[in-house]
């Protein structure tokens, strides 16, 4: 057995400060996709219980499709930091073009998916006050759905080769583009119709094309070597699609138990859904942290493989790790001692406050285990890794986390805080195996060099 060297606390402290460095814009910038959600909830809060269930339960379905679309281009994370590390360039600008590729085929199925469901939501059991209002909340904001993935695509290679600053910008300003659409279209204000939640879906949908243009115009103008040729390519479009497929399948079904959880909820009556969504905003807005962690870890990890430095990819990735978890157990304590500031946000009838406070106390907990998976996950994928990711989130979440979820919710009457529950006990599994097979694999990629090198046996 070939000797590893031991990790040291100080080797890991040398990679926190590159590593927050890469973070914090990507953190910022999953911040502002998260908020304009948060956001939409916030605002049509005034219209009522059954409205921001209604909202809850057409974003629960919205954000399957697109986290399962994210996961698809998450390959771009990769092969693009690799290349970068590598210093090959015209790797990275064919990659930059095949990612839109992909975004553009990808966004044709996955929009058709959301303009079908749009119409099938009264087959879902949610409670029927819930459906029509949830089902003309979808079939709008579908629309969004095509320009949102072409900006991650851009977003994604960008933030690889270490640029996180623009799609970060470019997000904060949709921000407050969705703020004041939201502002003026839920309640007709400014001169505007007065749409109701589909008012809301339409300020996302501008924010998003917004985003897109902004985001390509600066690509172009600081990348011109990039768009020498528009061409496909089919070798890297089947080298994002091995690891995308993996990656977005993981996407969908840590996502679908979260949707399933959703229309569990609603199936509760509107009292519950209403809590169950505005905790699963907010427990979601402070994933958004460690989830910008895990891709600057999937950065620092794939380009200092690419660079022919794996026990530096090794203590990269421990670092992103170490900080990931640290946020969450911040976000945590926050949840615990400050709920009522929390809570006031959204603007709640006492009943709907009551449930929350239950749950975002249960969410507290669950937030520990979500930073931890996520952040394996992402360093993971630094090395190349997306089916483990996959096996692990199968198993956590559908084998272990939803029976337990339903047993508690459905066969014990504990209702929404048995779903989340489950939901807790779930990513618990999940992390463990994930931490299992990063400290494997990242301990195989160091022996095999040191093999390489000549100093193995």
């Amino acid at each position: 057995m070939t000797p590893i060297a031991p990790l040291r606390f100080r080797d890991l402290r040398a990679h926190w400060r590159p590593t927050f460095r890469l973070a914090w814009p990507v953190a910022l910038g999953q911040l502002g996709v998260m908020l304009m959600s948060l956001v939409d909830t916030a605002m049509v809060g005034a219209l009522g219980r059954n409205a921001v269930g209604a909202v809850g339960l057409g974003s629960s379905l919205f954000s399957l499709v697109f986290l399962t679309g994210i996961g698809l281009l998450m390959g771009l994370d990769h092969e693009v930091s690799v290349a970068h590390g590598a210093q090959r360039e015209e790797d990275v600008a064919r990659y930059a073009v095949q990612g839109l590729w992909m975004a553009t085929v990808i966004s044709i199925p996955l929009t058709a998916s959301l303009l079908f469901a749009s119409g099938q939501m009264h087959r879902l059991g949610a409670a029927p006050e819930l459906v029509p209002l949830a089902g003309r909340y979808l079939k709008t904001v579908a629309w969004g759905l095509p320009p949102a993935l072409l900006f991650i695509a851009l977003r994604q290679t960008l933030q690889a080769v270490g640029a996180t600053v623009p799609g970060t910008v470019v997000l904060l300003v949709a921000n407050g583009i969705n703020a004041l659409g939201c502002y003026a279209l839920i309640q007709g204000r400014l001169g505007a119709p007065a749409l109701g939640i589909v008012g809301s879906a339409w300020a996302t949908n501008l924010s998003r094309l917004f985003m897109l243009l902004t985001l390509l115009i600066w690509t172009v103008v600081a990348h011109p070597r990039w768009w020498r040729s528009f061409a496909p390519h089919g070798p890297s479009l089947r080298g994002l699609a091995r690891l995308g497929i993996p990656a977005g399948l993981h996407l969908l079904f840590e996502g679908g138990v979260f949707s399933l959880a959703t229309v569990l909820a609603a199936r509760l009556g509107a009292v519950p859904a209403a809590a169950h969504q505005v905790v699963l905003q907010i427990a979601s807005f402070a994933f958004m942290v460690p989830m910008g962690i895990s891709a600057a870890g999937t950065v620092r990890v794939g380009q200092a493989l690419g660079r022919g430095d794996p026990e530096g990819a090794r203590r990269a990735g421990w670092s992103a790790v170490g900080l990931g978890v640290g946020f969450v157990a911040t976000s945590a304590v926050a949840m615990m001692l400050a709920w009522r500031l929390i809570l006031g946000v959204f603007q709640l009838d006492p009943e709907v406050t009551a449930l929350a406070r239950q749950l975002l106390l249960v969410a507290a907990f669950f937030q520990l285990f979500d930073g931890a998976q996520v952040t394996l996950a992402g360093v993971l994928r630094g090395l190349g890794d997306t089916v483990s990711t996959l096996v692990a989130n199968m198993v956590g979440h559908w084998v272990v986390g939803l029976p337990v979820g339903c047993a508690l919710a459905f066969g014990l009457g504990w209702g929404a805080v048995g779903l989340w529950v489950g939901l807790a006990t779930g990513l618990a599994a999940t992390a463990a195996g994930l931490l299992w097979r990063w400290q494997e694999r990242s301990r195989r990629v160091v022996r095999r060099a040191l093999v390489h090198e000549g100093t193995g046996p």
